[in-house]
């Protein structure tokens, strides 16, 4: 028996299908699952925080801000590393600084702000692991040059650190652009990947500190010998380093950081790529067989993502074309509004609305593959509200609207991936990019 490439791109979708219905049903086994809970109150003398700035004039003084405003019951020692901006990143820190110093003139302060200068572009790893060595305090916390922590997020986080083995917690993550075109689908998605770091720190399963607000134990980075300079995820990377070495990476559902996206559709897609290509970076160097629940959950995760999109990326493709083709192209129809109308329903959440009812009534059949894409669909789309409720309260027209099209967001998220799966064969790039807003 011969299989066409259409019996074989089905066959290889049934498969994904499956691994994605079965990853689907171990979130909702998580979310059944306890945090532990916290007992006593640490207190930390002091606590630094880390502002990595590239070319950040447009968001470095309300990030700057936001970080000495922010509650913490200690000292705070507040470092800037500007790495070689080209913009007016260095005078904006030096005027905060001057501006902040004279405030409290007669005065002592409890906060005191550092600026370093690199002269020559290193990358965010290396300007990280140069303010770790002028770090002061116990607690060390990153906060990325774009983002906007909210007040008591550094004094809650803090209470996490009351299990002496927990060395990484990291915030909620929101959008503050999330009004924006782009901005709605990068909101609903950050509100997703929250949910899922929550589950999976559960089982000290996560495997990402996002750089808008994670805060480390110092002498736990000093162990895993800082921040890596290569590949394009270090928030991932020192994740990884400090599950292996046998310390606790936790999420704070109570403390909360706003990031400012790339929300041009240069900046998206270059944002995009980089994580595409840093994930692989994060496989080469760190995929193995361990004694760590990351070795066989969090890590083949990753790759199991690149699988989805390539099978899907040719299948979900193949189909949506054949469709156009067969009932359109065939008839001399290039465009009408029952064109207009096939690829709304592709794109939108009426077309899986009306491919559920017609499953359920009959009109659809019930294939193998459209039951087990049925059971994964079923389940899937509740996780956003889930996310939503949690971490937003209510929910409104920004989120409605990607919820609706979340299809068209992921196809390119997909195509992203299956266009940067060749970084699999080259050597793994230094942890330095260029950010397009």
């Amino acid at each position: 028996m011969v299989l066409t490439l259409n019996d074989l791109l089905n066959r290889l979708a049934i498969i994904v299908e499956w691994v994605f219905l079965i990853i689907i049903i171990s979130y909702y086994f998580l979310m059944l699952k306890k945090h532990k809970r916290l007992t006593g109150k640490p207190r930390f003398k002091g606590i630094t925080i880390l502002i990595p700035a590239r070319n950040e004039e447009r968001y470095l003084k309300q990030t700057l801000q936001a970080v000495v405003n922010a509650r913490f019951q200690g000292l705070k020692q507040v470092i800037v590393i500007n790495d070689a901006s080209t913009d007016n990143t260095l005078s904006i820190a030096k005027e905060f600084k001057k501006r902040f110093e004279k405030s409290f003139a007669n005065k002592k302060a409890s906060t005191e702000i550092l600026i370093l200068n690199n002269k020559q572009h290193s990358g965010k790893a290396n300007s990280l692991n140069l303010g770790l060595k002028h770090a002061k305090h116990e607690l060390v916390a990153v906060v990325d040059a774009d983002s906007v922590i909210h007040k008591n997020a550094l004094q809650t986080i803090a209470k996490y650190f009351v299990d002496e083995n927990v060395a990484g917690v990291c915030a909620i993550v929101k959008v503050r652009n999330r009004k924006k075109f782009i901005g709605m689908w990068l909101h609903i998605e950050q509100l997703y990947n929250n949910l899922l770091r929550s589950f999976f720190s559960k089982i000290n399963a996560n495997i990402t500190t996002p750089g808008p607000l994670s805060v480390y134990k110092k002498q736990a980075l000093l162990q895993v010998k800082g921040f890596g300079s290569k590949g394009f995820l270090e928030d991932v990377d020192i994740a990884v380093k400090l599950v292996r070495k046998g310390f606790k990476v936790l999420v704070a559902e109570d403390a909360v950081t706003e990031t400012n996206m790339p929300v041009s559709v240069k900046g998206f897609l270059k944002q995009r790529t980089r994580f595409a290509r840093g994930w692989i970076h994060v496989l080469k160097k760190h995929l193995r067989l361990g004694k760590h629940v990351i070795d066989y959950y969090t890590l083949p995760l990753a790759i199991f993502w690149y699988v989805q999109a390539l099978v899907m990326g040719f299948f979900i493709s193949s189909q949506i074309i054949t469709g156009y083709v067969k009932y359109f192209l065939l008839k001399n129809i290039v465009f009408n509004l029952q064109v207009l109308k096939y690829f709304f329903e592709w794109f939108s959440i009426v077309g899986v609305a009306r491919w559920v009812y017609g499953i359920i009534i009959g009109s659809v059949p019930l294939t193998h593959y459209n039951l087990v894409s049925l059971m994964a669909t079923l389940l899937s789309y509740p996780l956003y509200f889930i996310a939503i409720a949690k971490y937003d309260k209510k929910l409104d027209v920004w989120h409605v609207i990607p919820l609706s099209f979340m299809f068209p967001y992921w196809f390119v998220i997909m195509i992203i991936y299956v266009i940067n799966i060749p970084e699999l064969f080259k050597p793994v790039r230094l942890n330095k990019w260029e950010k397009v807003n």
